[in-house]
């Protein structure tokens, strides 16, 4: 192009000098001649030069384009460039530079400054925006040109989506490989697509048979719903993390927890998640938490003590005065005396059980056993239990704790654990007060739905700490706390199908809200035990009590004496054993503790015994003191027809066993 501007000014200045001359020459008409052969040889060159320029842009199999540095406006583009960002020529031209860049126009606005200083630019990674809105990788290259007068800038773009997607897949390569925790990749159906050599050695399966396998053939039935929530939320692009027992080749149930994200494999969507095995961190904190339930029951001890003592100092005091009153004749005093010992050991039962309740015995972590409680009487229960620790004499801070009990109020679950949680709730409630002040328990059922709230007017929580309120060994009270009551309770209520949340303001207090399902009305107890039907067949009925305790067979001879039940006694198992064989009772109640024979094994005993005698099975009730939580298929399995619990009330002892031998055989 330089040389034929410099052939075009020659001709014109040739063609003036010809002009100026007088006459002809000779001369200047060759040379004029010459320089416009010259021009035309040159100028073909440059139109033929160009044509193939053109023609090798815009059969580019990349990406060219030309914009104004000035601008930033597009002013030309090959075909591919229209093609590979999806705009037609006219509407690409109509835009500027920054229009097709993820970068802002600041940033466009450096870059170009940086190019006109040096005049071109090295291979650099810029991501490009489709029409579509799609985010493309591409290397640019280019240069700094004059066209028509003014500065542009020619780039030369190359697509690396591709090659992002391999160095992409060999940093999953590199993960699969060096990580410790097993990988899995898996489609939208849960079916693996691949797995890292971890997962094969900790599930125990060997690659080629995971591959033909799904996470449905690694968890329990009982778990299929907890894998299509998490699908769900994986499909709208979420991160998730959840828990899950896996059952490797071995058999026994491990469980893990799950990071999982959504990824694209092989061109598909699919699932990327990392599992850690979970059962060392859950036996520590099931350790802890045990740990830490035992030091709430310390804690209450010596108030569980004062209030034991209490009692004590009543039935000592009742049991002189009633033998006073009888040395004396005063026949008609002795009742006062003796109802008060009747009381005492009514609320001294009362607080073992709130114990027993409070600390579980190991059967109760066992998820199916459950059954349908009162709410509002758990309430109560968790507030006298707690008494001592907010009911000091001795303390200067003055604490007020309220509940309002709700009615109709039954939920189905543990108990125990529910109680715990409430425990815990008030523990927290009255440290967030160290000042002294109200915590307030309240609860509501309605639309099928139990709301119990614990509101303090303590501390409160700051914002930083209550997004992290629930998490396991998270603390602000030092080394004296473990971190795990809340994240205990939060996962009780979990489990109970229940949400706990939590509503705070520094400096004024704090409320946590549980809700759970309400109980169905036909899980509810329909009547009391205490409710007698009005038709049921008033007869005799022939007892047998088994027990190793010789006081208890001789309170149960009083409570019997002069009723419309006949006393049996036995004082051990075989003894017991002996009567069923040679006589009929209608009932027996058995002690579960017993040195020869536990009540289970008697119960079981009595089965067969009237199975070879081809009599009707005998009702058959179990009477404990132990804090054991039997299974419902080991009583079944045993023939127990009822549970009683020690201490028991002769009137409600009476009650059960009327509802359990309405009409009674008659013995002859």
């Amino acid at each position: 192009m330089h040389t034929v501007q410099t052939l075009k000014q020659r001709i014109d200045e040739l063609e003036e000098m010809l002009e100026k001359a007088e006459c002809k020459s000779d001369i200047l008409t060759n040379l004029l001649k010459e320089a416009n052969a010259e021009f035309s040889q040159a100028l073909e060159k440059v139109t033929t030069s160009e044509a193939n320029f053109r023609t090798i842009i815009e059969n580019a199999p990349e990406a060219i384009y030309i914009f104004d540095t000035e601008t930033h406006r597009l002013i030309d583009c090959n075909p591919f460039t229209i093609k590979w960002l999806g705009y037609g020529r006219d509407e690409l031209l109509h835009l500027k530079v920054e229009d097709i860049l993820e970068r802002s126009a600041a940033g466009v606005q450096d870059n170009i400054r940086k190019v006109l200083k040096n005049g071109f630019v090295h291979i650099q990674e810029r991501r490009f925006r489709k029409k579509s809105g799609a985010l493309v990788d591409a290397e640019v290259t280019g240069t700094v040109i004059q066209l028509q007068g003014r500065k542009c800038f020619v780039a030369l773009v190359r697509d690396i989506t591709e090659r992002k997607k391999f160095e992409e897949l060999k940093r999953y390569k590199e993960f699969f490989e060096n990580v410790s925790d097993p990988v899995i990749i898996n489609d939208a159906k849960g079916d693996f697509l691949e797995v890292n050599d971890v997962t094969c050695q900790r599930f125990g399966y060997p690659r080629r048979q995971l591959l033909k396998m799904s996470f449905k053939d690694i968890s329990r039935p009982d778990q299929y719903g907890v894998l299509k929530a998490m699908g769900r939320k994986i499909s709208r692009g979420e991160t998730i993390q959840f828990e899950l027992d896996i059952r490797p080749a071995s058999g026994e149930a491990i469980l893990h927890e799950f990071h999982s994200r959504p990824i694209a494999y092989r061109g598909k969507p699919a699932v990327l998640s990392v599992a850690r095995d979970l059962s060392f961190r859950k036996h520590m904190e099931t350790a802890l938490i045990r740990t830490e339930r035992l030091s709430a029951v310390g804690e209450m001890a010596s108030g569980v003590a004062h209030n034991f003592n209490n009692l004590l100092q009543m039935i000592m005091g009742a049991s002189e005065a009633a033998l006073e009153k009888l040395s004396t004749g005063e026949i008609r005093k002795c009742h006062g005396a003796i109802a008060t010992i009747g009381d005492a050991a009514q609320r001294g039962a009362d607080i073992v059980q709130r114990i027993k309740d409070f600390t579980p015995a190991k059967n109760d972590d066992d998820p199916g056993v459950t059954q349908v409680f009162d709410v509002g009487q758990l309430i109560v229960e968790a507030v006298q239990l707690t008494r001592p620790l907010w009911r000091k004499p001795a303390a200067a801070r003055k604490y007020r704790v309220n509940y309002i009990r709700p009615l109709g109020a039954w939920m189905k679950g543990q108990p125990s654990e529910i109680y715990e949680v409430l425990v815990n709730l008030i523990r927290n409630g009255i440290e967030a007060m160290p000042k002294g002040g109200v915590l307030t328990l309240s609860a509501h059922a309605g639309n099928g739905i139990i709301r119990i709230s614990a509101a303090d007017t303590g501390i409160g929580i700051a914002e930083k700490n209550r997004r992290r309120i629930f998490q396991p060994f998270f603390t602000t009270k030092g080394s004296k706390s473990s971190g795990l009551g809340l994240s205990s309770s939060y996962g009780i209520v979990k489990k109970h199908n229940g949400d706990m949340h939590v509503q705070s303001t520094p400096g004024t207090g704090t409320t946590f809200h549980l809700t759970f399902p309400l109980a169905c009305f036909i899980d509810r107890p329909c009547r009391n035990s205490k409710d007698q039907p009005a038709d049921a067949v008033q007869t005799r009925l022939r007892l047998l009590v088994i027990d190793d305790e010789i006081n208890i067979l001789k309170m149960m001879a009083m409570i019997f004496e002069d009723t419309e039940i006949d006393l049996l006694t036995a004082n051990n198992a075989e003894a017991g054993l002996t009567i069923i064989r040679n006589g009929r009772p209608n009932a027996i109640l058995c002690d579960y503790g017993m040195d020869d024979m536990n009540g289970l094994e008697v119960g079981s005993a009595v089965k067969t015994i009237c199975r070879q005698m081809r009599r009707p099975k005998i009702p058959f009730l179990l009477y404990t003191g132990l804090n054991t939580h039997l299974l419902p298929e080991q009583l079944e399995s045993a023939g127990v027809d009822h549970v009683v619990k020690k201490p028991v009330p002769a009137e409600k002892l009476r009650h059960i066993l009327q509802d359990l031998t309405t009409e009674p055989a008659v013995v002859p």
